[in-house]
């Protein structure tokens, strides 16, 4: 699984999905980040809106504060989830959305 958060310098989260320069991207196995990359930047306001969904098109999330409900729609008619975070630093956006993913994850299993 791949997940994005918005960043302009890739230590907190941007103010807003549309206002960040760039992303950093997590690749997340078993509960871990086993990979971490910054990619693109963002193009200009003057570009194609589509140019920054192709920079996200393997995530299946995006992890992000302030967004469009335009910008929310086609990430999700792109089939990657929009959740929400409320802290700006990197790091603790990273462990809450772990912390979410290993409930998924016992929530589901069969076992006591």
């Amino acid at each position: 699984m791949k997940a994005a958060i918005p960043t302009n310098d890739g230590l907190f989260m941007a103010s807003s999905f549309e206002d960040a320069k760039g992303f950093l991207v997590m690749n997340i196995e078993l509960g871990k980040v086993i990979k971490e990359e910054m990619i693109g930047s963002k193009p200009g306001r003057n570009s194609t809106a589509g140019n920054v969904f192709d920079l996200l098109k393997d995530c299946t999330a995006v992890l992000t504060g302030k967004i469009t409900d335009v910008s929310k729609s086609i990430l999700e008619k792109r089939n990657i989830s929009v959740i929400a975070s409320h802290d700006s630093i990197i790091t603790n956006v990273i462990m809450n959305y772990l912390e979410h993913e290993v409930g998924k994850t016992a929530d589901n299993c069969c076992c006591p």
